[in-house]
């Protein structure tokens, strides 16, 4: 009879640590989700092309959306969706939305040579030693970031990105 009224109990209690573990694991899950959905952008400056004698530093854009894409002369994916990119140049006023180009492990000269064939206007610069590339844990190209006007990360593209997607990003932000 001892047996048979412990059974349950030890039942009960397994339900209960099973219960518990879940908890946990979806707690732990949001947090996890938060942080990426609230991470700050870093912050770097980078010289802009072709001059070189000017700077685009990240934190003088914050209060405007930005766009960065990060990318090179010899990446495939990046000449397809560099269009795009332009046209959400056309499309938005500098005060509406901050587009940059990180080029990424390139020579300067096939960089500017690159943008110039694409008649791209929005504007780009180096990252000779990769530290922007190491800052936002880029690992291939292309990638596409979007920061809000707080200058939150709220989307991060690897690979190619269509300019349906953009227009998405893009519009969540202005639009509210």
């Amino acid at each position: 009879m001892n047996e048979e009224n412990t059974l349950p109990k030890i039942s009960n209690y397994k339900s209960k640590i099973i219960l518990l573990l879940l908890v946990i694991v979806t707690v732990i899950s949001l947090v996890y989700i938060m942080q990426e959905r609230t991470k700050r952008a870093p912050d770097f400056q980078a010289k802009i092309y072709p001059s070189m004698e000017e700077y685009f530093q990240l934190n003088d854009h914050i209060g405007t959306p930005i766009l960065l894409n990060f990318w090179a002369s010899w990446c495939v994916p990046c000449e397809v969706e560099f269009p795009h990119i332009q046209k959400m140049r056309e499309k938005y006023a500098k005060d509406e939305l901050i587009i940059f180009g990180i080029n990424s492990f390139d020579l300067p000269e096939d960089a500017i040579n690159f943008i110039n064939r694409l008649n791209i206007s929005f504007e780009t610069g180096p990252d000779p030693n990769g530290e922007i590339n190491d800052l936002y844990e880029i690992t291939g190209l292309p990638v596409t970031i979007f920061i809000d006007k707080k200058g939150i990360i709220q989307e991060k593209k690897i690979g190619y990105i269509n300019e349906e997607t953009l227009q998405e990003w893009i519009s969540k932000e202005i639009e509210t």
